[in-house]
């Protein structure tokens, strides 16, 4: 392959992948598809054509997320396609791995039905801030074939635009520096237990709450809305696992996506982000709401500075450096890097909690969505997980799990409801 250029492309039909980006095609497989899912719900029904037409043209202006997956001797790596993307009807298993037989080699899939949007993204392409964009963008340029004037913003290209070379670049070598290293090693977590369902599918529960009431609610303790989630979702965990009885109760771990925009100054629309992971050891004895409240409070404040997690970013830029590993075979390689995502992944944290913040989008583009969502494939390693974000004064939590038990999601709610916030809950089967 040729030698790269700045933004890390190899010409310009290859690209390699970015550092957090190696790991996924090593370890995805049925039980952990490495799928996330970005949707939004129009005012009125999705035109087909249309949308077939605003697709091909996001995808010339963004890229990056035209590529299918290749592999070398020694890495993976992307190649760019100007093969036709087809939009697909939409189902109620959302999230499932992204064959490149059953997608032409595409790495996303863009869905509809009824007034319905949706982008699912393998993760080696993007995150969620990124495919975030790449939704905007698409719903903008759909709008536009309507007769809407929808402006270009921020989150929002213009797709009349030539490619910016800055949207693929890969970010997170330059962020590490020469940082330090930290320890990436911790001990075993409580998973949540069930009956798995047949595969190729996933259950979803979805709570919507005002956001004046949430705010209020974190504010009254001076915390912040995802704060205030994560320490509910532990407490929640807590006591499940005291129900369960167990003689030895492990630690409870959540995994929390951190985007590094806010450190990192950059238009990348390719993975930037790292992890923190708040937690609790029950075996110390049972903890108060307001005592977990106030340790993730704290963890957050400490864990979430450029410093600590650039050390992060450094362990795993420095991985893919070692020389070995770059002489090693991509076969070897692959087992390798599985091996040690069981030793050093979900074994060590509970669940995940991915938070997007507040949507906002143009007044001109306000008017014709309605709902935004994020649905977080789940995995058989942990069997459940959990995506946020706020938009048009509601906050939507999405719980997505493998098995066919809801408790988690029951005590979840129930705790909130107890808290005086007002929950609406929807799901995706009877």
């Amino acid at each position: 392959m040729n030698s790269t250029n700045q933004q890390g492309q190899l010409h310009p039909k290859r690209y390699r992948l970015d550092t957090a980006a190696n790991l996924y095609p090593a370890i995805r497989g049925r039980k952990r598809p490495g799928v996330f899912r970005v949707s939004a719900a129009l005012t009125q029904p999705v035109q087909p054509e249309l949308l077939q037409r605003a697709l091909t043209t996001t995808l010339k202006r963004i890229p990056s997320f035209s590529v299918k997956l290749r592999s070398g001797l020694f890495w993976h790596y992307f190649v760019h396609s100007n093969d036709l993307l087809l939009i697909q009807e939409d189902d109620s298993n959302h999230c499932l791995g992204i064959s490149s037989k059953e997608n032409d080699g595409f790495l996303i899939r863009v869905r509809y039905h009824g007034c319905r949007i949706a982008v699912e993204v393998f993760h080696s392409v993007s995150d969620g801030a990124g495919a975030m964009v790449f939704l905007k963008t698409l719903i903008a340029q759909y709008l536009n074939l309507l007769g809407h004037s929808i402006p270009p913003t921020e989150d929002i290209l213009d797709c009349g635009e030539t490619p910016d070379s800055s949207e693929s670049k890969d970010c997170f070598q330059v962020f590490a520096d020469s940082s330090a290293i930290r320890s990436r090693r911790k001990s075993r977590a409580f998973h949540i237990k069930g009956t798995l369902i047949p595969p190729y599918s996933l259950n979803t529960i979805i709570g919507t709450i005002p956001t004046k009431a949430i705010r209020s609610e974190a504010r009254k303790y001076r915390v912040s809305i995802t704060e205030y989630m994560v320490a509910a979702y532990l407490f929640t965990l807590e006591r499940i696992q005291f129900s369960e009885a167990h003689r030895h109760p492990l630690p409870i771990n959540i995994q929390v996506p951190v985007n590094l925009r806010q450190f990192y100054k950059t238009k990348t629309l390719r993975n930037f982000s790292a992890f923190v992971t708040p937690g609790i050891d029950p075996a110390q004895g049972n903890y108060t709401f307001l005592e977990i409240l106030e340790l993730v409070h704290h963890f957050l404040l400490y864990e979430v500075t450029e410093k600590h997690l650039r050390t992060q970013v450094a362990a795993n830029v420095r991985s893919i450096k070692n020389p070995l590993i770059r002489i090693t075979p991509l076969l070897i390689k692959n087992r390798l890097i599985h091996l040690g995502f069981k030793y050093l992944g979900p074994s060590s944290f509970t669940s995940t909690v991915s938070n997007l913040g507040m949507i906002n989008v143009p007044a001109e583009m306000a008017e014709h969505v309605e709902t935004f969502d994020l649905t977080l494939g789940a995995t058989q390693d942990t069997n459940i997980s959990c995506g946020m974000l706020g938009y048009a004064g509601e906050v939507r939590i999405f719980f997505s799990r493998v098995i066919e038990e809801s408790h988690v999601e029951q005590e979840f709610f129930s705790f909130l409801v107890e808290q005086g916030l007002p929950v609406t809950i929807e799901c995706n089967k009877e």
